[in-house]
């Protein structure tokens, strides 16, 4: 070789070096770099298009979401839930994470388990989690491969070594998972499904600080659930939905819904509804995401005269306030601090901006707090504060097929739920209709959109459907009550109940005062 050429050599080699060793710096600090640049998925659906079944990994909005939040919780070192539909990745985005994290971090582990081994590794079978791992890996440039790294010797099974930087990826198995030393992070993939599943949790407090608990819904009888609902904090939870996947439309999902004989199986497995096979359910799932996608279909919806319900928090439950303005209701609002009077006084402060009509609270045991301080306001503006017993009788309200209110429920609560439902069944019905030109059309004004997409209006979505009703001795409507709630795992509805107090009219009351 000429002195000429060697020199064009070694500097076409130093050139690529550093090109990869620029790209790995950038891989190594940003991770949502590395998996739009080198991830690949398998999807063998796709066997029969031009590109084949094996395609870049192209995240999401929703999916890079995910993998950040995922990424703040190990090094957060706190639990983290994830909700998800079939379907839409999530296993993938859990094998992404660890491997990144394996490539980067020196002395990283991660271990994922699943109810069964097989699940976890098994070489025959290219939807358990560790065929998802190696397929990246070996879609991965070499460059990018750790020193010294050998398929044979490194890749073995449930267990991934990085020879270069002593991180480990492992898997196990069945009810002994979370006994196998410790971890950075533990994936429990399809944690709802996990038989024994509370011995699980136990050892797994032992094996690491950060456990991500990944699965679709499987009702309310679980720990998954109970986690969900009444254990962990908001920021802990992430949600992955069908509706967040571009590729699938409203006319997929009712194709795909009509294929289930069982309607139950549907809306747990793709509509992440955990009061699917719940029998009583006030409010079902289906006519709360109806409420949820009416804004973007229903151009006519008017906003009306504001009104403010307060759920006012006892001991360490939040405040929660909700504003509704006729049919358009507005993302909820909360605060945790106990004082009554600054939580009177917040109260007061979001009716006035929102030139609410009303505000109307639940009185009783801690609202008497707030009840006394917003007694003694000079308000300026005509303002209803309405302090509300929901146990009291319904009001003398006559509906549509000529029954009185009275005869119909238990006491005010079930009387104000059973107008959210009615609020929403007929949105569902108009929403069917819009869709596909069955249901039936209602006025805009008898509708209800709901937010979605922040903590505060999917805690408030989630809790519209958990709830149940039944009738009482007498043959009357009641709603369940908070201690039946938490028999079954759910915490209080703080979020259903601001917006139930939303539906009271307050001119039906003489205990009211008009400041």
């Amino acid at each position: 070789m000429s002195a000429v050429k060697a020199e064009k050599t070694r500097r076409l080699t130093e050139k690529q070096q550093n090109y990869w060793q620029a790209e790995i710096d950038v891989c190594r600090a940003d991770i949502l770099h590395w998996f739009d640049r080198w991830v690949w998925t398998y999807d063998p659906r796709l066997i029969g298009d031009r590109d084949g079944a094996y395609v870049p990994l192209k995240l999401w909005p929703k999916q890079r979401e995910i993998v950040v939040w995922m990424l703040a919780q190990i090094q957060a070192g706190q639990e983290g839930l994830v909700e998800k539909s079939r379907d839409v990745g999530a296993t993938y985005l859990c094998a992404g994470v660890a491997l990144h994290q394996w490539l980067f971090k020196p002395g990283f582990k991660a271990t994922f388990g699943s109810r069964k081994v097989d699940y976890v590794d098994r070489r025959d079978n290219p939807d358990s989690i560790f065929a998802k791992i190696r397929l990246m890996l070996r879609r991965l440039p070499r460059a990018m491969l750790p020193d010294g790294f050998n398929y044979v010797r490194h890749d073995t099974f449930m267990r991934l070594v990085n020879p270069a930087n002593g991180a480990l990826i492992c898997g196990e198995g069945g009810e002994d998972m979370g006994r196998g030393g410790r971890s950075s992070v533990y994936f429990l993939d399809e944690a709802a499904f996990v038989p024994h599943v509370e011995a699980v949790e136990r050892a797994l407090s032992g094996n690491s600080d950060c456990v991500i608990w990944v699965s679709s819904v499987n009702g309310m009888g679980n720990l998954f659930a109970r986690k969900r609902h009444s254990i962990l904090k908001q920021h802990q939870i992430a949600r992955l939905h069908w509706r967040d996947d571009p590729r699938k439309s409203e006319s997929w999902a009712q194709a795909k819904q009509a294929s289930f004989a069982d309607p139950a199986a549907w809306a747990s497995e793709y509509d992440i509804d955990y009061a699917a096979s719940l029998e009583g359910a006030c409010i079902p799932a289906a006519w709360v995401e109806s409420a949820k996608q009416l804004m973007r279909l229903e151009p006519k919806l008017m906003s009306a005269k504001a009104v403010v319900g307060l759920d006012v928090g006892a001991g360490k439950a939040k405040s929660v306030a909700v504003t509704r303005h006729g049919p358009l209701v507005a993302p909820p609002v909360s605060r945790s601090e106990p004082d009554t009077t600054d939580t009177a006084l917040w109260a007061l402060d979001i009716a006035r901006q929102a030139d609410a009509r009303c505000l109307a609270f639940d009185a009783p045991g801690v609202g008497a707090g707030v009840t006394s301080a917003l007694m003694k306001q000079d308000v300026s503006s005509r303002l209803i504060i309405a302090p509300i017993n929901t146990g009291t009788g319904p009001s003398s309200r006559r509906w549509p097929d000529g029954r009185l209110s009275s005869d119909m429920f238990g006491n005010l609560k079930a009387e104000i739920w059973w107008l959210c439902r009615t609020a929403l069944q007929r949105t569902h019905e108009h929403v069917t209709f819009l869709r596909s030109g069955k249901g039936r059309a209602h006025a805009p004004a008898d509708l209800l959109a709901l937010p979605s997409g922040d903590a505060e209006s999917d805690a408030l979505c989630l809790q519209l459907s958990l709830v149940k009703w039944e009738r009482n001795d007498k043959g009357r409507i009641v709603i369940e009550g908070k201690p039946a709630l938490r028999q079954r795992g759910i915490a209080s509805p703080d979020h259903a109940d601001a917006l139930m107090l939303t539906f009271v009219e307050p001119d039906s009351y003489g205990m009211l005062e008009v400041l």
